[in-house]
C-alpha cells in the first residue's frame, strides 16, 4: 500500500455484488471515501490552527471571515485572512506558517466517528472500497501509521501525486472508479466527502455523496450532497440498497446522584424486610407445656 515505485492496478475480483438491472431500483456496490474529511475527523483542525496562528500576533479570527473560508483553497483564504486581520506579515509567509502549524496538529488525526465501524461492514458484505486523499503517497504512509489494519479493507488508495487535477474537477472520483476490477456505473457508486470542493467533484463525476462537514457549515453551502450527516454512525446502509447495519443502541442516561441514594436505601429497606421474613420462617416453632399429671 505505501510503496512508492507500486504501480496503479486495478483491485482483484472479488464477491462484489453485481449491479441491477436497468429496471430495478438502483444500489450501491462502490464506496469511495475521502481520507482527510470522511475518514480522519479533521473538520476542526484548520480552524484551530488558523486561531492559534493568530493569537501568536494577538489577533482573533472573526466568524464572518471564518464563514467566507469554508469554500476557498488554502492560499485564497490565508490570502483573506491577512487582510481582514491586518497582520503584519504578507500572506505568502502567513501561508508557509499556517501549513506548517498544520502539518503539526495534522501529524495523527482521530478516526472520524462511525467510520471503522461501517467500512469494516461493507467490507464484509463484499461493497467495493476506495479510499481518495489529497496527501502524496510518502505522506499517506505517515498519517496511517498505527491504522495500517484498518486501511488494508480499502481495495485501493488513489494519492494526490496519482491523479492530475485537484478538486472541485472530479479527476480523483472518476479515477478511484477506473480502478475497481470492472468500472461500475456512476449509480452504483457512493462518495463520502466533507468538503464542498470534494461533493462538487463527486456530483460532477455523477455520483451519490455523503456530505459530512464542519458542523457550523451553512445548510446552503450542502445543496449539492445527496445526504449531510454529523458523523458516519448516523449513515444508514439500507438508504442505498446495501446490506443492513443494526444501529447503535442509544446508551442509558446516567443516574442522578439523588436517584442513586434513594435507590439504594429501597434496596437495603427491602434487604432487611427479606432478612426479617427468612428469620421468622426458620423460627423452630414454640413447644407445648407437657400436661400435668392428674
Amino acid at each position: 500500500m505505501c510503496d512508492r515505485k507500486a504501480p496503479i492496478t486495478a483491485t482483484p475480483a472479488r464477491c462484489l455484488r453485481c449491479c441491477p438491472a436497468p429496471c430495478c431500483e438502483p444500489c450501491v456496490s462502490y464506496c469511495i471515501f475521502d481520507l482527510e474529511s470522511a475518514v480522519f475527523d479533521t473538520r476542526h483542525i484548520y480552524q484551530r490552527a488558523c486561531r492559534e496562528l493568530l493569537a501568536s500576533y494577538n489577533k482573533s479570527l472573526p466568524d464572518s471571515v471564518l464563514m467566507q473560508c469554508g469554500p476557498m483553497e488554502t492560499p485564497e483564504m490565508a490570502e483573506l485572512i491577512c487582510r481582514k486581520c491586518e497582520l503584519p506579515v504578507v500572506w505568502e509567509q502567513f501561508l508557509v506558517q499556517l501549513n506548517e502549524h498544520t502539518c503539526e496538529l495534522i501529524a495523527n488525526p482521530p478516526l472520524m466517528e462511525g467510520v471503522e465501524r461501517l467500512v469494516n461492514h461493507l467490507h464484509c458484505n463484499c461493497i467495493g472500497l476506495a479510499l481518495i486523499t489529497a496527501s502524496k503517497r510518502s505522506l499517506f504512509c505517515k498519517k496511517i501509521r498505527g491504522n495500517e489494519d484498518f486501511f488494508k479493507l480499502f481495495d485501493h488508495v488513489l494519492c494526490a501525486d496519482e491523479y492530475n487535477q485537484p478538486k472541485p474537477q472530479p479527476d480523483c472520483y472518476l479515477l478511484a472508479m477506473d480502478l475497481f476490477c470492472e468500472r461500475p456505473p456512476p449509480e452504483c457508486c457512493l462518495a463520502f466527502d466533507g468538503t464542498t470542493k470534494g461533493v462538487q467533484a463527486a456530483r460532477d463525476a455523477h455520483l451519490q455523496v455523503i456530505m459530512l462537514p464542519d458542523p457550523d457549515l451553512p445548510c446552503c453551502w450542502s445543496e449539492l450532497a445527496t445526504q449531510r450527516l454529523e458523523t458516519l454512525k448516523d449513515f444508514d446502509p439500507e438508504d442505498f440498497g446495501m446490506p443492513y447495519l443494526e444501529p447503535l443502541s442509544e446508551p442509558s442516561p446516567p443516574e442522578s446522584p439523588r436517584n442513586s441514594v434513594n435507590d439504594k436505601a429501597i434496596e437495603s429497606s427491602q434487604e432487611e424486610e427479606l432478612r426479617g421474613s427468612t428469620q421468622e420462617e426458620e423460627a423452630p416453632p414454640a413447644e407445648e407445656p407437657a400436661a400435668e399429671a392428674e
